[in-house]
């Protein structure tokens, strides 16, 4: 198995900075990648074919009762010892994970896209807003786009703000610090706009299904509802 430094190679690095854990305790050798349960159909289709084509490796996703995610575990040594030889750490990596140098050095656009892809599938969100202007269906219905990307780690969010730069794309960046001292603080990113929407779908674009289903109402519709489940957006788009 020969492993290049592709676009699907940075997409899964996204998706580990954002949703994966490497373990390796002396008894385990893990690469776990699990998130929320309605995002079955993300882990099913879409992370499970970027890892047949990158690592030639079919996961295997299922539920997991204890800690109520989806996802799956991976104990191929030589896929867990290469991702952390990207910089990835063994154990917890909330406050530390950071971009793997050959994203931040790459040339190629599609490289730093396919990363911020794969971060905002999992810890990103897309959301629909109220505004502030004279007409009053605009006003009662959430209609104005934003996007967010909220991570734990001042290098992950340093490092997307970078790759986000890069790519044209003007950003909000506030750092939060909860009221729980046991909670970790999060450094957020906020793009907001019709056109910063347009712009996204078309350099990073969205292969999260569930987060997807937002814009497919908002698309359909003129504004998604708050606070909506997948299986709502779903029903909303089938006109049930």
């Amino acid at each position: 198995m020969e492993i290049t430094y592709s676009p699907e190679l940075a997409e899964i690095c996204g998706i580990h900075a954002g949703d994966g854990y490497l373990r390796d305790d002396g008894h385990r050798h893990e690469l776990d990648i699990s998130g929320a349960i309605e995002e079955y159909e993300y882990y099913d289709t879409h992370i499970v074919s970027l890892f047949e084509k990158v690592f030639e490796v079919k996961p295997e996703p299922r539920y997991f009762p204890a800690r109520r995610t989806y996802g799956f575990v991976i104990r191929n040594r030589k896929i867990i010892n290469f991702m952390h030889s990207l910089g990835f750490p063994f154990g917890k990596k909330t406050c530390i994970v950071g971009v793997p140098s050959f994203i931040s050095e790459a040339a190629d656009p599609k490289i730093a896209s396919s990363f911020i892809r794969g971060v905002f599938d999992t810890d990103g969100a897309l959301s629909f807003q109220h505004k502030d202007i004279y007409k009053t269906k605009q006003k009662t219905k959430h209609y104005y786009p934003q996007i967010k990307i909220g991570v734990c780690s001042k290098p992950l969010a340093d490092g997307t703000a970078e790759l986000l730069e890069r790519a044209g794309f003007h950003y909000k960046y506030d750092y939060t610090r909860p009221i729980d001292e046991r909670r970790h603080p999060r450094y957020i990113l906020t793009l907001r706009g019709n056109n910063v929407l347009d712009n996204w779908l078309q350099k990073i674009g969205i292969k999260n299904s569930s987060k997807y289903s937002r814009y497919k109402v908002w698309k359909q519709y003129g504004f998604c509802p708050p606070y909506t489940s997948y299986l709502q957006r779903r029903l909303i788009l089938n006109n049930c």
